[in-house]
C-alpha cells in the first residue's frame, strides 16, 4: 500500500479475487486518476478504466457499514466516455460536532486534484454509535 492509505473495510474475506481488488484499491490512494463517474443507484465509480463497486454489509438490518470494495462487469451503470476530472483518492476519519449530536465517519472520497471538489464519498458514517450507515454519495458539480 501506498504510504498514507488506510484500510477502512470491515470484512476480509478469503476469496482471492475480493482480495486482489481490495488491495488494487489501496493501492491508489494518493494517486492521480480520471473520475468517469459513479452511480449511486448501483454503489459503483469507475477511476482509469476500472469499474469497482462499495459493498454495504447490512449487519442487522438497523445497523450497516462499508464491507469492502470489488471490480465488477455485472452492473447497469453508464459512464461518461471521457473523462469527467482528474482525482486522487483520500481517506477520511472525521467528526462532525453540532449542539445535538457528535458523529464518527470515516471512508474514502475522491477529490478533484485542480479545485478540491469531492466528486464522490463512500464508507461508514456514524461508525462509532449503535447505529452506523453506510454511505456512498456522488456529487456533480454544479455549471
Amino acid at each position: 500500500m501506498r504510504d498514507g492509505s488506510k484500510n477502512l473495510f470491515r470484512v476480509w474475506d478469503a476469496d482471492p479475487a475480493a482480495t486482489v481488488a481490495r488491495n488494487h484499491f489501496l493501492n491508489l490512494i494518493g494517486a492521480e486518476l480520471e473520475y468517469y463517474g459513479a452511480d449511486e443507484g448501483d454503489n459503483t465509480f469507475k477511476v482509469d478504466g476500472v469499474v469497482f463497486k462499495a459493498l454495504e454489509d447490512p449487519d442487522d438490518g438497523y445497523r450497516s457499514y462499508l464491507s469492502t470494495i470489488d471490480y465488477t462487469d455485472e452492473h447497469n451503470s453508464i459512464f461518461f466516455r471521457s473523462p469527467l476530472a482528474l482525482v486522487r483518492i483520500e481517506t477520511y476519519d472525521m467528526l462532525t460536532d453540532d449542539e445535538y449530536l457528535s458523529q464518527a465517519n470515516q471512508g474514502y472520497r475522491l477529490v478533484d486534484v485542480v479545485d478540491g471538489h469531492v466528486w464522490l464519498k463512500f464508507g461508514t458514517h456514524n461508525y462509532d454509535d449503535y447505529y452506523p450507515m453506510f454511505i456512498f454519495s456522488h456529487t456533480p458539480k454544479e455549471c
